[in-house]
């Protein structure tokens, strides 16, 4: 090749050979300080989307694992339960075996009675204060269905996202209000009476969030959605209608109704109520759809509360309470309660509870029911579902029932206490079978993702090595033109 000073050649050379040995040294140095084979897909696609999907895998299993263990730990509360429920049916077993001796007086028997009935109690409790994050674990499961009218304003579009209705509710037909200017939201189960109001404030539910009204006195949870109007008023009072020319007069704020047998018939009737002062008012009858007081049952002659069961052909039955503030004169003409405003404003529903929880939990990374998730049934250690409810050892009679129906209680219990050992034994060996797949896992991973330290830093040091002959090299070829100018001298 000629000699030159225009173009530098072996410059060119050198700083081609010296940036690559840059290159390569410069990802070997990342991938020593990263700890892993492949940075990026340029290194190796394949091996990135494997390692990627193993790595996923690796973590979900992780928490499977954990699952497993706070499982195990959940069950071993719930076993705890049913060993001091075992304690408390020995005593009772104890008591009534005491009980029915015939050396005792009815006196003595009495005071056994009140530790048993206590215990009995302290059973009951045990049952539904025994929770783990909150969750009852062996009190039975408790399911709600409730039902809303078609124009009902206590439903999904009104802001009431749910209410759920505690095992102890039973069938009941719910009258909802809600007063805007006191911001309290009141419940009333229409099939005892009761009732409670709560103030919820004024705030109004953020988008996608919810507000959870919990009425314990009712064992009602109510949740409520954004779409409910904390400026509007929901009222459940029914409307009167005396007409003329009658006198009389109800105060509609002391209309009740309560103590309905049926809520599902209750609320299929027509929603008026009318009360009949056509012949004699100190006899008159009420009228509600299929529903009828007895004769002379309502007296309407003179002021006062008035309080008035009515039954339909089918024995359903609900009671009528309301205020009379001007008598009536049976003037010919039928005044009328409309319950429509009540009716609008209910929710039926249906609590029933069973004597066992069904826990489900997730030990595995896929969907599959009984291979990715198991589940395991809890039984119910209340005193209904033990079959000892109810019962007393006043008598050498009822000790001698009561201490049968201990003994048979205990059997359930250990049953019980079996299902919960079991799965806990089947917990653990997912636990260690986790673990184990957890560590061959990883190896897969690691032998796809993970660094050859010693191979790589072999590479690094040559890398090296290059990069700093690269560097005396392109030296000496930038000298190389000062050469050819002592030819000019």
């Amino acid at each position: 090749m000629a000699l030159n000073i225009v173009s530098n050649y072996a410059a060119n050379v050198a700083n081609r050979y010296l940036t690559k040995a840059d290159s390569a040294a410069s990802s070997s140095l990342a991938k020593l300080s990263a700890g892993s084979r492949v940075l990026s897909a340029k290194d190796d696609a394949a091996s990135l989307a494997i390692g990627s999907r193993l790595n996923a895998e690796v973590q979900a299993q992780k928490q499977a694992k954990v699952n497993a263990g706070q499982a195990t730990s959940m069950l071993q509360i719930a076993d705890g339960a049913m060993s001091k429920v075992n304690d408390i049916l020995v005593r009772m077993k104890t008591l009534a075996v005491q009980s029915g001796s015939g050396q005792l007086s009815t006196t003595e028997r009495s005071m056994l009675d009140t530790e048993y009935q206590a215990l009995l109690d302290e059973v009951d409790r045990v049952a539904q204060v025994t929770k783990f994050n909150g969750t009852a674990l062996v009190n039975g499961s408790s399911t709600t269905t409730t039902t809303l009218n078609a124009t009902s304003v206590v439903n999904a579009a009104h802001g009431f996202a749910s209410i759920k209705l505690g095992s102890g509710v039973g069938n009941a037909a719910i009258s909802v209000n809600y007063d805007a200017s006191s911001d309290v939201l009141t419940l009333k189960n229409l099939t005892t009476g009761e009732s409670q109001g709560i103030a919820i404030g004024n705030t109004a539910i953020a988008q996608n969030a919810t507000q959870s009204v919990n009425f314990n006195e009712l064992d009602i949870v109510v949740d409520l959605s954004a779409a409910f109007s904390k400026s509007t008023d929901i009222d459940s009072l029914p409307t009167y209608s005396a007409g003329t020319p009658d006198t009389g007069n109800i105060d509609t704020s002391s209309v009740t109704v309560s103590n309905i047998s049926d809520a599902t018939d209750f609320a299929a009737q027509s929603g008026n109520v009318t009360l009949d002062d056509t012949g004699n008012p100190a006899t008159s009858t009420l009228y509600y759809g299929t529903y009828q007081s007895p004769a002379s049952s309502v007296n309407l002659l003179t002021t006062g509360h008035k309080t008035v069961t009515l039954t339909n052909s089918g024995g359903d039955t609900f009671t009528l309470s309301f205020d009379v503030t001007n008598p009536f004169d049976g003037g010919g003409t039928i005044p009328t309660l409309d319950l429509s405003g009540l009716l609008n404003a209910r929710v039926t529903g249906t609590a029933s509870t069973t004597d066992q929880t069904d826990f489900t939990f997730k030990l595995g990374t896929g969907t599959t029911t009984n291979v990715d998730e198991i589940t395991i049934s809890v039984g119910s250690i209340s005193a209904t579902s033990l079959s000892i409810n109810g019962g007393d050892i006043l008598t050498k009679a009822s000790a001698d029932t009561a201490s049968a129906a201990v003994t048979a209680a205990i059997d359930t219990l250990n049953t019980a206490r079996a299902g919960v050992g079991a799965a806990q034994n089947r917990l653990e060996f997912a636990s260690d079978n986790l673990s184990t797949t957890i560590e061959n896992t990883e190896a897969a991973r690691s032998s796809l993702m993970d660094l050859d330290v010693a191979s790589e830093m072999t590479m690094f040091s040559a890398k090296q090595v290059l990069v700093q002959s690269g560097v005396a090299m392109l030296a000496q070829a930038n000298k190389m033109p000062e050469n050819l100018l002592r030819l000019f001298q």
